[in-house]
């Protein structure tokens, strides 16, 4: 447990770094006409991370199965593009507002982890619309890697905004 936690607050502390310094204009700003803001990224972030702790605070309360373990590398792979099935909106987000849904969603991840047992999260399992059946570690473990591969698209978009 331990180890992901770890994990999970390098993948954060890589994504706070990702957007150090960027102004909320700069952070509302798409690339090109349907492109994703900063903020948009962080946003969808933020939704993707609290829809899936709902899904584990659900499955953990459940009786579950366990899924085998599935191949996540390709999470972090820009060039496998995914419709995603959580849209964030374009409108208007401030740094600070950004930066306390972050916090606050993985808050309840964390607390997940401090509250589980380790053999209860590869006991049991939730659906997951790319990868079907994954443990409920797989799937927290999903979370940092899904959070790395937009890191990857925030990188992309400061390049369009230094021009």
């Amino acid at each position: 447990m331990q180890i992901m936690l770890e994990q999970l607050q390098e993948m954060r502390n890589k994504l706070m770094e990702s957007f150090a310094g960027l102004s909320d204009q700069q952070l509302n700003q798409a690339p090109d006409p349907g492109g994703w803001s900063i903020a948009q990224v962080l946003h969808h972030l933020q939704q993707i991370e609290s829809y899936f702790i709902s899904l584990v605070n659900k499955a953990l309360s459940e009786p579950g199965q366990r899924a085998e373990e599935r191949d996540l590398s390709q999470v972090t792979d820009r060039t496998k593009k995914r419709k995603s099935p959580i849209e964030p909106s374009s409108e208007f987000k401030s740094r600070e507002e950004l930066v306390s849904r972050l916090n606050d969603s993985r808050g309840k991840v964390i607390a997940v982890l401090n509250k589980t047992d380790p053999g209860t999260l590869l006991d049991k399992s939730i659906f997951h619309p790319a990868f079907g059946m994954l443990s409920l570690k797989q799937t927290l473990e999903f979370i940092g890697s899904h959070e790395l591969r937009h890191i990857g698209q925030i990188e992309e978009i400061k390049q369009y905004l230094r021009g």
